[in-house]
C-alpha cells in the first residue's frame, strides 16, 4: 500500500472523528476541509475510503493546492474529483494566486470555492494595486459560480475589504 495513501486516509478518519466529536460536545463547526494530494486523487481507492465513512453530505470539503497541478489534470483525476462531488463533498481550491493555474483549469476542475492566498490578501488595505488584484480575482470567481474567501484576514479593515470586494 503507498504510504501517503495511508497517511492521508488515516487524517481524514481523524479529522472525521474529531469533527463529530466536536458537534456531540456542542462546537458547531458547519464543515470540515482537508488538504488532498494530487497523488491521492489518482488513486481509485479513494472514492472507496470516503464512500465507506460515515459523511454527511456538505460538512466535508477537499483542498487541493493551485500551484500543484490544475492545468495538468490527468483524466484519473477529473473522474475522481467528479465521484468525490457525488458523494456530497465540496471541492476547494486553496492558496489561489501562489501558483500558476489557468482560468480553463478552474472551469475544468469546478470547485466549489476559492481561497484566495494570504499573501494576496494581507497587503490590501495599503495598496491600491493588491486591492485591485483580489478584486479582479473575486469577480472571476463570482462569474463562474464558485464561492470565493480571502485567507489571512487577520484585521477587521481586512474584512472591509474583502466585504467591499464581494468576497463572500
Amino acid at each position: 500500500i503507498d504510504a501517503m495513501a495511508t497517511i492521508d486516509a488515516q487524517i481524514l478518519e481523524q479529522a472525521l472523528e474529531d469533527f463529530a466529536s466536536w458537534q456531540t460536545t456542542g462546537i458547531a463547526i458547519p464543515k470540515l476541509s482537508v488538504n488532498v494530494s494530487y497523488r491521492r486523487l489518482r488513486d481509485p481507492a479513494l472514492t472507496r475510503t470516503v464512500r465507506r465513512l460515515s459523511i454527511r453530505p456538505q460538512t466535508l470539503s477537499f483542498e487541493l493546492l493551485e500551484s500543484t497541478f490544475l492545468d495538468d489534470c490527468e483524466e484519473s483525476v477529473m473522474t475522481s474529483l467528479k465521484r468525490i462531488r457525488k458523494l456530497g463533498i465540496g471541492i476547494e481550491i486553496d492558496d489561489f494566486g501562489t501558483g500558476h493555474a489557468s482560468i480553463v483549469s478552474l472551469l475544468k476542475t469546478g470547485p466549489g470555492t476559492l481561497k484566495i492566498d494570504r499573501a494576496l490578501i494581507a497587503p490590501i488595505t495599503r495598496a491600491l494595486d493588491q486591492r485591485r488584484l483580489v478584486g479582479s480575482i473575486i469577480e472571476m470567481g463570482k462569474s463562474l459560480n464558485i464561492r470565493v474567501v480571502g485567507e489571512g484576514a487577520e484585521t477587521m479593515a481586512h474584512v472591509r475589504v474583502l466585504k467591499r470586494l464581494g468576497c463572500d
